[in-house]
């Protein structure tokens, strides 16, 4: 019987299920590197498609090609602290075609900037690899990544920021550039944009400022110097800048000129024989440039350091820089220094000597004028910003290097003493003035600049605190030590280390700013021409405890008003604290002469330091007069005018005073209480009995008096006889005096000595004592009794020997004597080991015993009298 179809379709079901239950199917793995592949390539095209979204969103935002923006040129513009701007600073220009500047000029600045500069297309890839090879083998700075082309559209249309979207715009723009300029227009507009240094830009600009003639003249030599400025036009520029960098620059510019066959390998080792300063033959400036030149380079250098900006993003922008210079106060102080109209007690200041001066706000750290030459016109092909050269500061050292670590870390009151005398040791250098003055206090050793207590404070603090102690101190007020090896050169002492006018003025503000250092700066805020802004990121800190750094203000006043300060020109009518400075040198003939005087100082408005040293051609007569002090009083007066008079200097909580002297609050004020005077010790008597002479002797530890602060010792010496009677020996510096005649019994003397302490005036010490005895001599008795007309005979003629004694003392003196033999007649004499009632033993002396050679056997009565009396007449 036939199945029904659904026995026939379960029987179906049932075999399909057990034949899928014994023979599964197996699904194959692809290899995991295969999987990592794929990702891979999937990343890939979603970056490309993303990249691809970018860029042309980029093109699409890019500016459009503005033929007026690829010609102008959009300059720094300096604004001073009172919003005017700062004429001649930057805005220099004289567009120049292409026909008119030289071949070699063109063939310079392609080879160093784009040597496939007519080979592609406004973008070279093979120069952005290459660029990263030629740095590493040619030194930086030999070839950069991007074209001429590329530079030119930065410069003219994009902002200065490094975003990926810049970077596809400028490449952009590039490509299009070239589609519509020739590769010469593209040159002309490149070269004419870009800035040189000195405030010009473009190279026909610069071609009469350095080398006083039309680009269409200059040579191989000059217009490699030229093309490699616009690289770093501060560093490069062989006038106010480092000649030995522009030579650098030069050096690559003329090998990549002799690679690529523009000069021959004679001409180039011709051109490395001259000297940069004899290539260079600068042009005249009018006197807003001279004024202005040196504020301008700090400015770019500020740029860099302290904003984080780079120079190919600084120039041509539009950047507006507002800076701290007070326009009054620094055109009128250049204007006066520069024509030689200042009075410095002579007739103007020499010639062959240089000068260079900063005026700093006190409180903030910032430049408000600066001088960066005595002379007028750029026409020194030498030229030099003296204010910004580092030079040895001399004695304007000592406040940070000797003085201030002592107060910082010791707590060192100003009354301190210090040894004026020569020192030991390898450095051992004088003073100023002849000899030495012994000890006095820290105050009056800086007030009058003495060299050998200022290097024992130096001494003092590097022994007991660690070199460290100095160095923080001095690098935290932006100063940097000179050293031998890993040490510091005691030397440092009195001013080896080197350092600029802008260092000293910010270091001094620092004393005058509670202890706060700031940096010192120009500007205050710098604004793009988008309108965004950015201030200035240099802040003050913490250099000194605010005690220490009105201590040592308060001393520092001492050296402009004060008696026997070493300011010349005399006290101000307001508070102004500072400090002297000169270096040294010797001359053919061995004669020491100056080379640098400074004078550095502060009121609570400016901190001032004004340089003034020695070209080749100076002479020692003249260079003897104080001309930086009268500078410096020059232009404290200058500055004053326009700002009014300045507040005092505020004794902060943490300083107490004691008399004249002050110290830190919390502290015991050894400096002030000094040690009591030392007592003389070993104090002893030797005398001859026979010749009526010896002396008195005694030791004393005059180091350990000077020590303590003691000057001026000497010994007074008093002798005490058995009844009472005082007289002075005398006075002596020495450790002994002569003493003669001395009467019977005891003798004591007493020393005392007496010095003068800077602090408490005289002093005295204790006393010390020393005695000596001369025993009484007896008189012979007759064998047989005397007769009454023979006593009365006696009587007679013992009265008419004590009326002679008598006379001859002057005082009776013989009388008494006889009277006190008579009534003791048989008293023995007295043998003490030491003296009864003296202070120091007498070094072995016997004072009671006989001396050699002296008899038993007393004196009549008649002989003792005859010998008081001459000593009474004594």
């Amino acid at each position: 019987m036939e199945r029904s179809r659904v026995a026939r379709r379960q029987d179906s079901t049932t075999n399909k299920r057990k034949k899928t239950g014994k023979q599964p199917k197996t699904k194959s793995k692809k290899p995991m590197w295969k999987r990592i592949f794929l990702l891979g390539f999937l990343l890939f095209i979603a970056a490309v498609i993303a990249f691809g979204a970018y860029t042309v969103y980029a093109i699409a935002t890019a500016p459009e090609l503005d033929e007026e923006k690829l010609v102008d040129t959009y300059p720094i513009q300096l604004i001073s602290a009172e919003g005017e701007p700062l004429e001649g600073a930057g805005q220099i220009r004289e567009y120049v075609s292409i026909d008119d500047i030289s071949e070699v000029m063109q063939q310079a600045v392609v080879s160093i900037e784009d040597r496939r500069f007519y080979e592609h297309n406004g973008i070279d890839l093979r120069r952005i690899g290459g660029a990263v090879v030629a740095n590493l083998t040619d030194g930086f700075g030999a070839e950069g990544g991007s074209t001429i082309t590329q530079q030119l559209v930065k410069q003219s249309f994009l902002s200065t920021d490094k975003k990926l979207k810049r970077k596809l715009q400028e490449q952009w723009l590039a490509l299009k550039l070239e589609r519509e300029y020739t590769k010469e227009q593209i040159l002309e507009m490149y070269l004419n944009k870009n800035y040189y240094g000195s405030g010009g830009y473009g190279v026909q600009t610069a071609s009469k400022r350095y080398f006083n003639k039309p680009v269409s003249e200059v040579n191989y030599q000059e217009a490699a110097i030229l093309a490699g400025l616009p690289q770093r036009p501060s560093a490069y520029d062989p006038i106010n800048g480092d000649q030995e960098l522009t030579r650098y620059r030069q050096e690559q510019v003329l090998s990549a000129m002799k690679r690529d066959g523009h000069i021959s390998e004679e001409q180039y080792n011709e051109a490395l024989d001259v000297a940069i300063a004899d290539v260079i033959s600068p042009g005249e400036e009018t006197e807003e440039e001279a004024f202005t030149r040196a504020i301008y380079s700090r400015v770019l250098k500020e740029l860099e350091d302290d904003f984080g900006l780079e120079q190919s993003d600084i120039y041509g922008t539009g950047l507006k820089v507002y800076t701290s210079i007070n326009k009054e106060l620094h055109t009128k102080i250049n204007s006066d220094i520069k024509s030689n109209n200042v009075n410095l007690q002579t007739n103007g200041y020499p010639e062959e000597l240089r000068m260079g001066a900063t005026v700093l706000n006190t409180k903030t750290g910032e430049i408000v004028a600066i001088v960066d030459s005595q002379q007028a016109k750029q026409g020194d092909t030498t030229y030099r910003d003296y204010s910004n050269e580092k030079k040895p500061i001399g004695s304007t050292a000592k406040p940070f290097f000797d003085y201030g670590p002592g107060i910082e870390n010791g707590q060192w009151s100003t009354g301190k003493v210090l040894l004026d005398a020569e020192l030991d040791g390898t450095y051992s250098p004088s003073n100023y003035y002849s000899g030495f003055r012994g000890p006095n206090t820290m105050r009056q050793y800086l007030k009058i600049s003495a060299n050998t207590p200022a290097v024992r404070a130096f001494q003092e603090v590097r022994d007991e605190y660690g070199q460290d102690a100095i160095e923080s101190f001095v690098k935290n007020v932006g100063i940097e030590p000179s050293y031998s090896g890993d040490q510091l050169n005691e030397s440092n002492a009195l001013g080896t280390a080197e350092a600029s006018t802008t260092q000293m003025a910010a270091a001094y503000a620092a004393l005058g700013a509670n202890g706060m250092y700031t940096k010192p700066h120009l500007i205050q805020k710098i604004e793009f021409n988008d309108g965004s802004s950015i201030n200035s990121p240099v802040k003050a800190k913490q250099a000194m405890e605010d005690y220490t750094a009105y201590m040592l203000t308060d001393m520092l006043r001492d050296v402009v008003s004060a008696e026997g300060g070493t300011y010349v020109p005399g006290a101000f009518p307001w508070d102004v604290a500072g400090k002297t400075g000169t270096t040294n040198e010797k001359d053919e003939n061995g004669n020491v002469i100056p080379k640098d005087k400074w004078f550095t100082g502060y009121s609570t408005d400016y901190s001032i330091s004004v340089w003034t040293g020695k070209s080749s051609e100076a002479t020692s007569d003249q260079f003897d007069p104080d001309h930086a002090q009268y500078f410096f009083e020059y232009i404290m007066q200058e500055a004053t005018k326009i700002s009014g008079q300045p507040d005092r200097f505020q004794r902060p909580d943490s300083v107490l005073s004691l008399g004249n002297e002050l110290y830190v609050k919390g502290t015991k004020p050894k400096d002030l209480q000094p040690e009591k005077l030392a007592a003389p010790t070993g104090a002893s008597v030797n005398y001859d009995e026979d010749s009526k002479a010896g002396s008195v002797s005694w030791s004393y530890d005059f180091d350990g008096a000077q020590a303590d602060g003691y000057s001026d010792i000497s010994f007074t010496v008093t002798q005490q006889s058995a009844e009472g009677g005082e007289q002075v020996v005398g006075t002596t510096g020495e450790t002994s005096i002569d003493i003669s005649n001395l009467a019977e019994g005891d003798t004591t003397f007493t020393i005392v000595a007496k010095a003068t302490n800077p602090l408490t005036g005289e002093q005295q010490s204790a006393p010390a004592q020393a005695s000596y005895s001369i025993e009484p001599k007896e008189e012979p008795k007759d064998d047989e009794e005397e007769s009454p007309s023979d006593e009365e005979n006696n009587e007679d003629n013992s009265s008419d020997e004590n009326n002679g004694n008598g006379n001859n003392n002057g005082n009776g003196n013989g009388n008494g004597e006889d009277t006190t033999d008579e009534q003791n007649p048989d008293e023995p004499a007295t043998d003490e080991g030491t003296d009864e009632g003296t202070d120091q033993p007498t070094d072995g002396e016997d004072s009671g015993a006989p001396l050699e050679g002296q008899s038993n056997n007393e004196s009549p009565a008649t002989e003792r009298g005859n010998g008081n009396s001459n000593n009474g007449n004594n």
